[in-house]
């Protein structure tokens, strides 16, 4: 009678901590279901970019402004508006100028998420991955922007058109932020070509 009780006993508790157990689960379940829920669901649009500037007898200033679609979980598209002020104080050809000139253009571009989460691989904090990127750029500059010794040219301003391509990385910042860092090649660089490569991006998207 009395190992009968016992096994009564050790039934009863198996059954209450399965259950236990189960309903656990099912909260966590459903709990995951609603965070599921809220993350944002491709495809969506975002807007974003990245600022750069710096003063004194060299002055920077980069604009870059991105509009975009992420297609799939790993896939997005985007346009980009860009605009760049240049101005330099030295001498040139001997007498002491200044040099002063005005970039814009723009360009469309492609990313890849080649890692769309670090969690999925290591055990890190944050959601982060690994991008390949993909850019054609059109650029309006002028002679002088490369020459500085013929100051005075009066050659016309022309266009640059340069193929890109890159990866880099990529932090999620809560749910519809991210900031990312991209390292870009120029496959098509021609001598009337102005920038030095490969260049270093630093920007930020934001989903709407």
């Amino acid at each position: 009678m009395r190992i009968t009780k016992i096994l009564i006993n050790i039934l009863l508790i198996a059954f209450f901590a399965q259950n236990n157990t189960y309903s656990q689960n099912d909260k966590e379940s459903k709990l995951k279901d609603k965070k599921e829920q809220k993350e944002l669901k491709e495809p969506y649009f975002f807007w974003g970019g990245s600022l750069w500037f710096g003063f004194g007898s060299y002055t920077y200033v980069d604009v870059n402004l991105v509009f975009g679609s992420q297609i799939t979980e790993r896939l997005s598209l985007g346009l980009s508006g860009k605009y760049q002020y240049f101005k330099e104080k030295g001498s040139f050809t001997g007498n002491f100028q200044t040099f002063e000139t005005n970039v814009y253009g723009g360009s469309v571009f492609s990313q890849f998420a080649v890692i769309k989460d670090f969690r999925n691989l290591v055990k890190v904090k944050g959601h982060s991955g690994i991008i390949a990127h993909v850019e054609y750029e059109f650029l309006n500059t002028e002679y002088n922007y490369i020459y500085f010794n013929d100051p005075n040219s009066n050659r016309d301003r022309y266009w640059l058109n340069n193929v890109l391509v890159g990866g880099g990385y990529f932090q999620q910042m809560g749910k519809k932020t991210k900031t990312y860092i991209v390292l870009l090649w120029n496959v098509t660089k021609t001598d009337d070509n102005p920038y030095e490569y490969p260049q270093l991006r630093i920007g930020f998207s934001i989903s709407i």
